[in-house]
């Protein structure tokens, strides 16, 4: 009688666990973002880089739309390339969610091609010791303008490097407001390593359009940026070989 009754046991288990795993995989399929992040941030990964960097949109997906049909993908590439070249030579590995004008939906396999891209961002975010995607904004209000920092809610890490970027940022461009913004509903910061949204400017502000325009603010604010990056580096080296 005993081993009948464990192998029942063992069956049932064994059913349970597949029943859960088919749930999962379906919540996953059918659109729970937050049920993907959580298997995705489960799975083991490896670190490849220093640090990972993400221009915002890409491809299909121009992002922000400014007059004349001016895409905020380009820009956005333009400013993370200036980033690289800056980290690498102050001798950091970085790596990129993308390095030309398209998508990282093929990462993925089900879901929409935003959801896709998406994740396929966040996994690569992962491979990271430290993230940062860049973008530009958009609003209906043509006078919003400025920068804007956002970083993960509750963490205090995340925090001290969204405050150390925000102070770089303002040596080059003006604030949307003067203090960085805590998000909890923005994929990309829930990432394992330390993850900061930057939106460089507003591309349905002409002031800020014409900053982006110009090649010497794109470097200037690139700089601004790799700067952040590399006092944070500094600062949680610091603090992590405290006693």
């Amino acid at each position: 009688m005993p081993r009948p009754y464990i192998f029942i046991i063992t069956r049932r288990w064994i059913l349970a666990g597949a029943v859960l795993l088919i749930g999962a995989a379906a919540l996953i399929y059918y659109g729970s973002l937050p049920l993907a992040v959580y298997t995705l941030n489960a799975l083991p990964s490896n670190i490849l880089y220093d640090v990972m960097l993400d221009p915002g949109h890409g491809g299909i997906d121009p992002g922000g739309i400014g007059r004349d049909e001016i895409y905020e993908k380009h820009f956005t590439l333009d400013i993370v390339l200036r980033m690289r070249d800056i980290l690498e030579r102050a001798g950091l590995k970085v790596g990129l969610t993308r390095d030309s004008d398209r998508d990282v939906s093929h990462l993925v396999e089900n879901g929409t091609r935003h959801r896709r891209d998406l994740l396929g961002r966040f996994q690569l975010m992962n491979q990271a010791h430290v993230g940062m995607s860049v973008h530009t904004n958009a609003a209906r209000s043509k006078s919003e303008h400025g920068a804007i920092v956002f970083y993960m809610e509750g963490s205090y890490i995340d925090r001290i490097y969204a405050q150390i970027t925000l102070e770089e940022l303002e040596r080059v461009q003006e604030l949307n407001h003067d203090y960085v913004v805590p998000r909890n509903n923005l994929l990309l910061l829930k990432a394992k390593p330390p993850v900061l949204l930057v939106e460089i400017g507003f591309i349905t502000n002409e002031q800020d359009l014409q900053k982006l325009l110009d090649e010497g603010f794109r470097q200037n604010v690139a700089q601004a940026l790799s700067t952040a990056i590399l006092k944070f580096i500094a600062w949680r080296g610091g603090e992590q070989s405290e006693p």
